[in-house]
């Protein structure tokens, strides 16, 4: 009786490994192009990118006051690069309507993500740029904002606000 060799059976098991190895890597990668971008679009983000413009038509074009002040939560806090932290109450003041010395801001097109925050609400995130009426040339920033969603809506908690920098100065 010739001997039994399991040689042949092992390599079409191996060449069969190497194959399904070779699929499933394939399908890894190609996976993440072909889902959606939920940090991009989506209900959340659609929503959280109404209340970006809610906050900001309340500070740069109407500067309401009062809805201004509602859209934050009372423990607020702001950090700024240029300005410091504040705190609270100081948080939901306007000290000054940027549309009366002729400054806008503009969400930079694309670059809004929104993330969920289990159990809290969710964490927004962009770039944006301040431009003055009159004046050459223009700012942009980065943000990240933490808003809570409360049985009222939402009502943001943190902000941060940094990177400020003139906007011909950062790489495409």
């Amino acid at each position: 009786m010739p001997p039994i060799s399991i040689e042949r059976p092992v390599q079409a098991m191996r060449s069969r490994s190497r194959q399904m190895l070779a699929g499933m890597c394939l399908a890894a990668l190609a996976t993440p192009c072909f889902a959606q971008d939920t940090a991009r679009s989506g209900p959340l983000h659609d929503e959280l990118a109404g209340m970006d413009a809610a906050l900001f038509e309340a500070a740069f074009v109407t500067c309401d006051a009062a809805k201004f002040r509602r859209l934050f939560t009372d423990d607020a806090e702001f950090y700024h690069d240029k300005t410091g932290a504040s705190f609270g109450e100081a948080v939901k003041v306007m000290k000054s309507c940027p549309r009366d010395n002729g400054v806008t801001r503009t969400l930079v097109p694309g670059s809004l993500e929104v993330y969920p925050m289990q159990g809290y609400g969710a964490v927004q995130m962009g770039r944006h740029v301040f431009a003055k009426q009159g004046e050459p040339g223009s700012e942009e920033a980065k943000f990240v904002h933490l808003w809570k969603r409360e049985a009222g809506g939402w009502r943001l908690a943190r902000v941060l606000s940094f990177d400020h920098r003139p906007a011909a100065a950062r790489a495409p």
